[in-house]
């Protein structure tokens, strides 16, 4: 007889939506009646969830830009989360939370570079949050290759989690993590989490209206279903803003399901880490490269046209012109500032503590330098470096994953790469955008007419009056 242990997990995350001239999220259309998306999926979802306590009974990743954003606009709120999670990791000696790159990028996508700063960025955002150092780190989307598995080794991740059609061995037994092998001798443990409880959780209402009858009509029966003799660990995993945005009162239903009905039921409560440290992973598995967990293409749904979206031909000149743009803002950058510092990027992972203002911008700066700089170098400096921040928040996923161009998810990002682009032409003279603007104009959005070029060159606009007016 089998010895049954549960876990959900939660991904919760929101897109960045701060207009970066005014750090301020502007009135959202749809949003009503709170001003914006982020203020209404709180109010349904993040505020709920930590008055329940379900933050101290799930697995879960909180996104970096999220959690800044709840430490400024409800600050008791993000220290309910990080309490919740303090008394997790009192009990039991490891964290129910999760790392999650500081941007929402695909990984896959990324470049070596970027994918190292997008993990350190985000392992030192969370070590900011909770205090301590993460375990496990969440790969957004888990879009998934060996590059990005071996980034978040070589800053100290022990495990992530994975859908199991993310396995090259097409029957996964999803009751136990497993090892991948990486180079240098390094390993990655890999949850891969059951698909149907994470998709009835998701996908099916009626699954999830009754915490004790999901225990009766769905975990039982799977758990029996495996047949497996010792003990096994069933993880389902999806959005955490099901819980009470994408379905209401369903954060009631996460309350009471691991607040008793899982127990009652005689099944344990666990989470990865946790897992992990009492049964350590020893089976090897391979897993599928450039794979995710929501586009049945791999992650063709950020690049290219799907079966997820059959007439998104915006996608694909949106993606190169992104790539473009961040090869010539970093090309600038390097250039110019590689008379100043030894490793101008080694520069840009350390920025993450100005970011988290941990430290002021000229305390860095002269720590940095070993000396007071000059005042045109501290704006070159100061210029060059926001403009990586923009040039890494425009890559976020959410721009790429929805069916037309003239959406918030996709301007946005636009409006990012054009305050990148402003900036470095502030700092330098030099226009990172020139030549592929071209690129941009071939998207175009099906319901509006809008074209890239159109979207991108109003917001550079915008930018130029913005900072005209405010310089007189």
């Amino acid at each position: 007889m089998h010895s049954i242990h549960f876990s959900a997990h939660g991904h919760f995350y929101q897109p960045p939506r701060e207009d970066p001239f005014t750090n301020i999220i502007p009135e959202e259309y749809g949003a009503a009646p709170f001003g914006n998306w982020t203020e209404k999926i709180y109010r349904e979802c993040y505020l709920p969830n930590a008055n329940h306590g379900n933050f101290e009974k799930v697995s879960f990743n909180i996104g970096p830009t999220l959690f800044l954003w709840l430490r400024e606009h409800h600050p008791e709120t993000a220290r309910s989360i990080a309490e919740q999670e303090r008394l997790v990791r009192q009990r039991s000696g490891v964290s129910n939370a999760m790392a999650q790159p500081f941007f929402h990028a695909i990984m896959p996508l990324a470049s070596e570079r970027d994918k190292h700063t997008l993990t350190l960025w985000g392992i030192r955002a969370f070590e900011n949050a909770f205090g301590h150092s993460p375990e496990g780190m969440w790969l957004p989307e888990t879009a998934v290759d060996l590059a990005s598995l071996e980034a978040l080794a070589r800053n100290g991740i022990q495990y992530t989690i994975l859908a199991p059609w993310q396995a090259r061995e097409k029957e996964i037994d999803v009751t136990h993590p497993y090892r991948v092998r990486l180079s240098g001798g390094r390993e990655m443990v890999v949850f891969f989490y059951n698909a149907f409880l994470s998709s009835e959780i998701s996908f099916n209402p009626s699954a999830s209206d009754n915490a004790d009858g999901f225990v009766r009509g769905w975990l039982i029966p799977q758990a029996e279903m495996l047949n497996s003799d010792g003990q096994i660990f069933l993880l389902a995993a999806s959005d955490g803003e099901l819980y009470g945005h994408h379905q209401p009162f369903r954060d009631q239903f996460l309350s009471h399901l691991l607040d008793g009905a899982v127990e009652q039921a005689g099944i344990q409560h666990s989470f990865p880490a946790l897992w992990l440290s009492q049964n350590p992973a020893s089976d090897y598995a391979e897993i599928e490269e450039n794979t995710s967990w929501s586009c049945h293409h791999g992650i063709e749904r950020w690049r290219d046209v799907c079966g997820d979206a059959p007439t998104a031909t915006w996608k694909k000149p949106l993606r190169e012109f992104m790539d473009g743009l961040c090869a010539s803002i970093d090309a600038i950058y390097e250039t110019r500032l590689s008379d100043l510092f030894d490793d101008p990027w080694r520069l840009r992972d350390s920025y993450i503590d100005v970011i988290l203002g941990e430290i002021t911008f000229d305390r860095w700066m002269h720590d940095q330098m070993g000396e007071t700089p000059a005042l045109e170098e501290r704006a070159e400096v100061d210029l060059l470096l926001k403009a990586q921040f923009e040039r890494l928040r425009m890559l976020s996923s959410d721009a790429w994953f929805f069916y037309d161009l003239d959406r918030i998810e996709p301007l946005n990002a636009l409006k990012y790469a054009a305050h990148a682009s402003f900036l470095v032409e502030q700092a330098t003279g030099t226009d990172p955008s020139e030549g592929l603007v071209d690129v941009i104009s071939q998207a175009k959005s099906e319901l509006s007419g809008l074209t890239g070029d159109m979207a991108f060159l109003g917001f550079l606009k915008k930018f130029e009056l913005q900072a005209a007016q405010s310089s007189d």
